[in-house]
């Protein structure tokens, strides 16, 4: 007797294009794009980091990360982007 094999269907990608920006973020916050990895195309993007910018390492505990980002999203922006403006507030209070 053979198994069968259970395998999610692939999901179509709706057509963005007339979308505000808004409604792609809302779309991509209750979606997995993972599941639609095959239809998506490569992009260049091209970064302009200031020359005096250093990575650096930075352990948090998982709870507050997601924290983190649960606020970032409701303020539209990246966490690694509201991070980086609470500690320049933190720091400019401490001058």
């Amino acid at each position: 007797m053979s198994r069968a094999t259970t395998q999610k269907p692939k999901k179509r990608l709706p057509d963005m294009s007339s979308w505000s920006d808004e409604r792609i973020a809302q779309f991509w916050e209750t979606h997995d794009s993972t599941e639609c990895l095959d239809q998506m195309g490569d992009v260049e993007v091209e970064l302009d980091v200031p020359e005096d910018f250093r990575v650096i390492s930075l352990r948090l505990g998982a709870e507050d990360i997601e924290r983190a980002k649960r606020l970032a999203r409701q303020k539209g922006v990246p966490y690694t982007v509201l991070l980086r403006m609470w500690i320049k507030e933190k720091l400019a209070e401490g001058e």
